[in-house]
């Protein structure tokens, strides 16, 4: 279960806002930003290659 939160957390925060992210999960902003960040950096290219 936790794996499929992490796919739709990395999912939801590459298309939308993180703070919009942070209301659907029930995070901080903060850590929805942080979240953002994995995504946007080496983690969006290595989840399309598994893919």
């Amino acid at each position: 279960m936790l794996s499929a939160r992490n796919t739709a957390m990395i999912e939801a925060v590459t298309t939308l806002p993180p703070i919009v992210v942070a209301d659907l999960f029930g995070l901080s902003p903060a850590t929805a930003e942080t979240w953002a960040r994995y995504a946007n950096d080496s983690w969006t290219q290595y989840l399309a290659a598994r893919t």
